[in-house]
């Protein structure tokens, strides 16, 4: 995913390729799925149809049910569902449950910076950082499944 923001004063254009991790890929590409079945899906027709190991997609499912997005149905023709409308998960949803950051810079994550009290560019990635959580959360679930 990439993201081209406005020029500001002198910098021109920042260009950003942003990185997700394999376990909210994952969990984006399960829940598209899920909001398109609009029934109950098992994890193993999941895992087979994108090509994920049955073991890790129960692992990013975890996740997802713990930030109640998805609901299991326990027993025969048992699998997952959505927790809520797919018009009500945004996509910040989804990352928030699976424990992806937004942006993964070390003077925002709490980290030690070496720059820390002199560093111009914080104000900039504080903004990108506001802004991708922006866009994230504009984007609905429902968007995606159409």
């Amino acid at each position: 995913m990439f993201a081209i923001l406005k020029p500001t004063h002198r910098v021109g254009f920042i260009f950003l390729k942003m990185q997700t991790t394999k376990r909210a890929q994952y969990a984006l590409r399960a829940m598209i799925i899920l909001a398109k079945e609009e029934d109950i899906c098992s994890l193993r027709s999941i895992a087979k149809r994108e090509g994920i190991s049955l073991d890790y997609l129960e692992k990013v499912f975890s996740f997802l049910e713990k930030g109640d997005l998805v609901k299991a149905k326990r027993g025969a023709g048992g699998g997952y569902l959505l927790f809520r409308n797919a018009e009500e998960i945004t996509l910040k949803d989804i990352f928030r449950a699976v424990k992806e950051p937004v942006l993964s810079i070390d003077c925002l994550s709490g980290k030690r910076c070496p720059h820390d009290g002199s560093c111009s560019a914080i104000r900039a990635w504080k903004e990108v950082r506001e802004k991708i959580k922006k866009t994230l959360s504009s984007i609905k679930l429902s968007d995606l499944a159409e």
